[in-house]
């Protein structure tokens, strides 16, 4: 945890926007009384499940001044409390020693879509009300006494949740929780502190905006983050062999009025506040605290990299920019333009390749694109133009990799042209095989009603053939079917000629 950079107004509290008394459904003194009526089956459950540390640790009281007065100087946009000598972060390395929780692995999310289990009905929820109160938690765990079973662990998890670690304003824990405890062998390899941390600075940050009454989130960690940091109102340390999580190694804090904490955190000096926790020879062999600290170094190595750019480097990166501003400036046919989208994209391009440090990026890599003029450009620097739409330039100090990742970038722009050509032929054929659809669908629709009329003229014409009360007395009369020829129809209705001669009949009836 780095120091920042000091500065006078820092740490100094605004009492228009200082935070004032608060409530919360925190309640360690519920989660240490349920914890002493455990069994040793059901201890050996919550630690095989990864829980076993924060089992262990013991009732301590809240101190609300020292909390609203750290809450006080709390900055939602940079994360970190701004105290008089300097900003200090909360770290996942924090979350770890003090709590003993995972912090890497899993993450845990709650998604808004997530469906409705019967694990959740199961355990009293609802569609309409996702929750779970905490009184028919506690009454679930009475009712299994001493039984160590998955029930039994879920149960006691959703408990944790909804008063120690993740406890909020109306003491209901979400059922949706229930969809990471299903499989049980997998809750050990999630990031429960991950969680925790995120959980309190959503909470701080709502403190400090809206200056709400009520504060959820593990304020127990909170208050022990600033025993190890920051000296002030620090209780003495236990005499007790258990060191770990460091939870379990601070007595009670005395009680001192709001003011007192106001004062002692204006008067706050250098001394009196440690930036990065030291290690214990215990917590250096544990494989979360390995990762951690691997993690930073890469971080840190990383850094490095970026800050150690040479300063030929730096003008060398400029020489090529501006050699090919000039050439842009001096392309004059018409596809000037498509070459000037081209090589200013090839230029962001550079500037994502090439790593700088953050003071130089604005004047090195941020060069105008309608610079026309080039003072001090070496022409000799070696540049090369393949094909029609792509601009390389090659340097001498540039090594292989960074010219293999800007040709394969220039690849893949090229195929990206590509799909996105495809893409549009297969939509144009999408609109036309829409049209054609809707032509056959019209044609369909035009014979299924001439079928319709067919059908409704041969039931006509049947009904008189057979009609009974057909007149036989009459004589016989003609018809002419479609060749011409005549055809004797016996007398036939007026109604049955137009039949016959609509459907243009070729044989002797």
């Amino acid at each position: 945890m780095a120091m920042k950079t000091r500065r006078s107004s820092i740490g100094l509290v605004d009492g228009r926007n200082s935070v004032q008394n608060f409530n919360t459904r925190f309640s360690l003194q519920s989660f240490v009384r349920r914890v002493e009526k455990l069994s040793d089956n059901q201890k050996t459950a919550i630690k095989r499940v990864g829980f076993g540390h924060l089992i262990q640790m013991p009732y301590q009281s809240l101190s609300r001044n020292l909390l609203a007065e750290l809450m006080d100087r709390w900055n939602c946009e940079k994360r970190a409390f701004l105290l008089v000598p300097g900003e200090i972060t909360i770290t996942l390395m924090d979350v770890f020693v003090i709590l003993g929780l995972r912090v890497t692995g899993d993450p845990v999310i709650l998604k808004e879509s997530e469906p409705f289990s019967e694990l959740e009905r199961y355990y009293g929820a609802a569609v309409w009300n996702r929750k779970i109160p905490i009184a028919a938690i506690e009454e679930r765990l009475d009712s299994l006494g001493e039984i160590a079973n998955d029930d039994f662990i879920r149960s006691f998890l959703l408990f944790i949740f909804g008063t120690v670690l993740f406890p909020n304003a109306n003491g209901k824990v979400d059922s949706r929780y229930l969809s990471l405890l299903q499989d049980l062998d997998k809750v050990c390899h999630r990031a429960w502190g991950a969680a925790v941390l995120e959980n309190v600075v959503d909470w701080l940050c709502k403190r400090r905006e809206t200056n709400a009454q009520y504060v959820g989130g593990c304020l127990i960690f909170l208050q022990i983050w600033s025993y190890e940091h920051i000296d002030i109102g620090r209780p003495s340390l236990l005499d007790s062999p258990m060191t770990f999580p460091r939870a379990c190694r601070w007595g009670s804090i005395r009680s001192h009025q709001r003011q007192w904490f106001t004062s002692k955190f204006k008067e706050l000096r250098q001394n009196q506040i440690v930036w990065k926790l030291q290690l214990t020879s215990e917590e250096l062999k544990m494989d979360t605290i390995k990762e951690l600290l691997e993690a930073q170094s890469d971080a840190k190595e990383l850094a490095a990299q970026r800050s150690n750019v040479s300063i030929e480097k730096a003008d060398n990166v400029r020489t090529r920019l501006q050699i090919m501003d000039q050439w842009i400036a001096e392309m004059g046919n018409e596809s000037k333009t498509d070459g000037v989208r081209e090589v200013h994209e090839i230029e962001e391009d550079s500037s994502k390749l090439l790593p700088m440090s953050p003071t130089e990026n604005e004047d090195i890599l941020f060069t105008s694109h309608n610079e026309s003029k080039v003072q001090g450009v070496n022409m000799e620097q070696p540049w090369t133009i393949s094909d029609s739409s792509s601009l390389i330039i090659i340097s001498d100090d540039e090594d292989e990799d960074k010219l293999r990742a800007r040709e394969q970038n220039m690849k893949l722009r090229k195929e990206n042209g590509d799909l996105r050509k495809e893409n549009q032929l297969l939509r144009n054929q999408l609109l036309s095989s829409s049209t054609l659809e809707k032509d056959l669908r019209n044609e369909v629709d035009n014979l299924r009603r001439e079928n319709q009329l067919s059908n409704s003229l041969v039931a006509r014409l049947e009904r008189l053939v057979f009609a009974e009360d057909v007149n036989a007395t009459e004589g016989p009369s003609s018809a002419y079917d479609g060749n011409g020829n005549s055809v004797l129809t016996h007398d036939l209705p007026d109604a049955l000629l137009d039949c016959y001669e609509i459907l243009d009949f070729g044989t002797d009836l």
